[in-house]
């Protein structure tokens, strides 16, 4: 288990991406970030949203401890269940496992097992995975970027001022507005 993280501070948000969950029957789709150490430019990702039910933890897990998780799994030759992910997390959720297996289906690391449901398999080339972000990286920086595809990261808001004109956060005002990232998010039932 890594060591936990208790905050996102000394990090840069570098993008939000949505992806569907791993079952079928699941509803809404899931919100996930990248995030860089600015001290060692080492990469993390974070679940940060869940459009429908199910608690989860935001807490950031190093891209390394997710790849040295990986080889694991790959040298074993075996399939395996969404739930072995469960050791990189510090929280809780029974959801966090399987919301990272579908971020890491989704990001081409692993795949869904073509003959038994629930299953998942490593793919062959996942050791290059952290090489694909300094194309994000390079993408979230160039001017040109949309400022849709980088979304600040979810806090806790707190009525908005009657003379705040604006309705765009910067990074920065994101930053300083995360919260604790490994509280457990719910939505009301």
């Amino acid at each position: 288990m890594q060591p936990r993280i208790f905050d996102k501070m000394n990090q840069t948000l570098i993008k939000t991406w949505s992806c569907n969950k791993l079952s079928d029957r699941a509803k809404g789709q899931l919100k996930y970030q990248l995030w860089q150490d600015n001290d060692d430019q080492s990469f993390g990702i974070a679940l940060s949203e869940n459009e429908s039910s199910g608690g989860f933890s935001t807490e950031l897990i190093k891209v390394d401890q997710i790849i040295l998780s990986l080889q694991k799994l790959y040298q074993s030759a075996k399939p395996f269940h969404a739930v072995a992910l469960k050791e990189l997390f510090v929280g809780k959720s029974v959801n966090n496992a399987s919301f990272l297996g579908a971020a890491l289906v989704d990001q081409g690391v692993i795949r869904l097992h073509p003959q038994t449901a629930r299953l998942l398999e490593v793919n062959d080339e996942y050791e290059l995975w952290p090489i694909s972000f300094d194309d994000v990286v390079q993408q979230s920086s160039s001017p040109s970027e949309s400022s849709h595809d980088i979304k600040p990261a979810s806090g806790k808001r707190g009525p908005k001022p009657k003379n705040q004109q604006s309705t765009q956060i910067d990074d920065s005002d994101a930053l300083a507005n995360v919260g604790d990232e490994n509280a457990v998010h719910q939505e009301p039932i």
